[in-house]
């Protein structure tokens, strides 16, 4: 059982690598076609855009991170607890999907809760996100056809 948990740990920690580089170009992308738009819809669709995929990060380090994500690495690490692994800690102010940055109350909803539950609430709270970037394309593909 511990395999599956230690084989977890690392998938969880490589989105800092992929979604910043996704981010960042689109929201830049956004904005400069914003500027350039040559009407006031095709703007407004163009910042909605920019908005929408930039709120994915803060999304991620002020409500994931410290709720989810870090009840995830604690449960992780009290059930590998016997094998030696554990997380330094951080804080919100330092996000890091290597390091403890939970809350409190997230780790005591780890300590009360099974892998699975975090597993599926995890999974919910990030299609949140999917939604909010393909609302984001669709928005910037609007505009690009009105224009």
């Amino acid at each position: 059982m511990s395999e599956k948990f230690s084989d977890f740990f690392p998938l969880s920690t490589v989105g800092p690598y992929w979604v910043p580089p996704m981010i960042a170009p689109s929201t830049l992308a956004n904005v400069w076609l914003a500027f350039t738009a040559s009407n006031t819809s095709g703007r407004a669709c163009y910042i909605a855009a920019a908005v929408g995929i930039f709120s994915i990060l803060p999304i991620t380090f002020f409500f994931m991170e410290p709720g989810i994500n870090g009840a995830s690495k604690w449960k992780v690490q009290s059930l590998l607890k016997d094998e030696g692994f554990s997380l330094p800690e951080t804080s919100i102010f330092m996000p890091s999907s290597v390091k403890h940055g939970s809350t409190k109350s997230s780790r005591s909803w780890a300590e009360r809760t099974d892998m699975k539950s975090l597993i599926l609430f995890w999974r919910k709270v990030n299609n949140v996100r999917w939604v909010i970037a393909g609302l984001a394309a669709m928005l910037s593909g609007y505009a690009t056809l009105v224009q």
